[in-house]
């Protein structure tokens, strides 16, 4: 069973399974692997599929990990129901979000229309607090480029009580969750929290 699991499967569709009739047939080489679903799925759809979840992991033709950021996943800030913004601020291209899977290279926009304007104090929202609304924790409140899913730093803190863990070591798991080969190491601890 391992073996199919790590493979394409016992039932490998010649076409997307999931890619809209009219649609030109393309074949699945993608899946992801903290979806349920765990079905191959063409470049296209995989991307749509994971606006909402995109600190996934991809896996290409079963052999590779691939970003979604590779895939051309850009996240949009400030919609959470996935429209377009008429009015996106680019963000940094290669954005670090640190989860409790890894550290993630996100493209990402943040928003500059009416939706992020504060019903409250009729200001715009600042990039910060677009990210805390995703629930990441930035590394900065002035020029993000680091942020933490909340799921990770409670986890942490959980460890670190429970487990007596400290955050190089916990930083050193994630490092390894995220590239396992020793030789790319994605982040230096010194630079994603003293930069």
């Amino acid at each position: 069973m391992l073996t199919i699991l790590k493979g394409q499967g016992d039932q490998v569709p010649e076409t997307c399974p999931t890619c809209p009739g009219d649609c030109v047939p393309v074949e699945p080489t993608f899946r992801c692997v903290d979806c349920f679903d765990n079905r191959l799925v063409c470049q296209d759809c995989c991307v749509t599929s994971h606006a909402t979840n995109p600190l996934h992991r991809i896996e290409w033709n079963g052999k590779f990990f691939v970003s979604l950021r590779r895939l051309g996943l850009v996240v949009q800030l400030g919609h959470l129901d996935g429209s377009e913004c008429y009015n996106p601020t680019r963000g940094l291209s290669k954005f670090i979000v640190v989860d409790t899977n890894g550290i993630h290279h996100v493209q990402l926009n943040y928003c500059g229309c009416k939706r992020s304007i504060s019903t409250l104090t009729a200001v715009q929202h600042q990039k910060w607090e677009q990210l805390m609304r995703v629930r990441w924790f930035p590394g900065t409140h002035t020029r993000p480029k680091t942020a933490f899913a909340f799921q990770m730093l409670m986890q942490f803190h959980i460890l670190t009580l429970l487990g007596k863990i400290n955050g190089f070591d916990y930083y050193r798991g994630l490092e390894r969750l995220t590239d396992n080969t020793g030789k790319k190491i994605p982040v230096s601890w010194s630079a994603l929290f003293f930069s």
